[in-house]
């Protein structure tokens, strides 16, 4: 977009970045999250997320029913998909339950801040840079 970036900007765009996710992490939120970690800009702390790559459509039918069809599969920045039902890996596996205001620390959080703050778990691999890729891949042509 030319011009000089900004201060701001600068220190946005190169911060240490950590998503949080788990098995509900699905849709969208599951390919900004491989989005992001398949560029090299962000590190995944969680569980396994749910593994919804698919594009469905709802055909409503004659008889007042429905018929729901997988129409396509988005694809991640690597060209994989997102496996359904297997979705993505953490690069750091966390496993914790928020156990409200009475007991408010959360494992997975901690572990995130310790990521920001530059006191990673050895477990975080480099990540490549690869080119951002917006891919939509029809199942059947």
């Amino acid at each position: 977009r030319g011009g000089a970036v900004g201060e701001a900007e600068a220190t946005l765009f190169g911060a240490p970045l950590v998503v949080l996710i788990d098995r509900g992490t699905a849709s969208a939120a599951e390919l900004f999250a491989a989005a992001l970690h398949d560029n090299g800009r962000g590190v995944l702390v969680g569980e396994h997320t749910f593994g919804k790559g698919l594009i469905q459509r709802v055909f409503p039918m004659p008889n007042g029913g429905a018929l729901k069809l997988t129409v396509g599969e988005y694809m991640r920045p690597t060209l994989a998909p997102i496996e359904p039902g297997v979705g993505l890996e953490p690069d750091l596996p966390c496993l914790d339950t928020p156990r409200g205001a009475a007991e408010p620390v959360d494992a997975c959080v901690d572990m995130a801040v310790s990521v920001v703050r530059g006191r990673a778990p050895k477990a975080v691999r480099p990540l490549a840079r690869l080119p951002l890729l917006r891919t939509v891949r029809p199942l059947a042509e």
